[in-house]
């Protein structure tokens, strides 16, 4: 999938996607283009999209970026991710101040969507976790917001999981 010419922001087009692939691609190319928040509600952030090296490198550059550029992870199901490892993990444990991971309040932890926001302006919504069918917009203002307020109320009712601290010795 060629995003090249997709803008976060300004390119107002519905794509669907249908294969592992194409969904981290989007995912990269939205996470490369965002400039001050990444808003991510996840299972618990699977590996086969989230933990890859360019993904790692585009997060870690937006969180120091600048000291108001956030990113705020919101996991169902936090066992997976420190049971194996996770760079996104690793990465907020090390730049805490901008990088902050709660687990959904049970309320949450039997949805089976994903949902991602970059900048409040585009999205990526993932709702069949055993498939990879997603669909997002690079620019969709009204749809973001109805996301964004969502995950506010998630992000208000979750709590930090000890496992996701960093260890201090």
């Amino acid at each position: 999938m060629d995003l090249t010419a997709y803008t976060l922001g300004e390119t107002d087009q519905l794509l669907k996607i249908d294969n592992k692939d194409d969904f981290t691609a989007l995912i990269l190319a939205m996470s490369q283009q965002a400039r001050y928040k990444i808003l991510i509600f996840s299972h618990h952030l699977e590996h086969l999209l989230f933990d890859n090296e360019p993904l790692y490198e585009a997060i870690k550059q937006l969180a120091i970026k600048n000291h108001r550029t956030h990113i705020q992870i919101l996991l169902q199901d936090p066992k997976p991710m420190t049971k194996k490892g996770h760079r996104l993990l690793n990465l907020a444990r090390r730049i805490s101040s901008h990088i902050s991971i709660k687990q959904a309040h049970k309320e949450q932890q039997e949805l089976f969507e994903t949902f991602i926001i970059f900048d409040d302006r585009g999205y990526i919504m993932h709702t069949n976790p055993d498939r990879y069918d997603a669909y997002g917009n690079f620019y969709a203002p009204i749809k973001t917001k109805q996301l964004s307020e969502q995950f506010a109320d998630y992000w208000e009712q979750g709590t930090i999981d000890n496992s996701l601290r960093r260890l201090s010795l």
